[in-house]
């Protein structure tokens, strides 16, 4: 009875806690990687579309003969 009031109930209530302290870490851990994961996706599609826009642009400004974007047309490639 002493030996389970004194080693055996302590045991189990600080493994329930490891328990819990793992499973909150292990949701943590997801929770951050999906964080990242739609961040670096939102970057990507930021990155395509202002890259999009400049190709669209640089397209634009080749068929114009006097347009200021012309001059600098190399510039807006060299971005896209």
């Amino acid at each position: 009875m002493l030996v389970d009031n004194l080693i055996k109930a302590p045991n189990k209530n600080v493994q329930a806690l490891s328990k819990q302290m793992d499973m909150r870490s292990e949701l943590k851990r997801q929770h951050h990687a999906a964080f990242q994961y739609r961040l670096k996706r939102f970057a990507a599609t930021k990155v395509g579309l202002t890259s999009a826009f400049l190709a669209g642009a640089a397209v634009q400004a080749g068929k114009s003969e006097t347009s200021l974007v012309r001059k600098y047309g190399w510039l807006v490639r060299l971005l896209a």
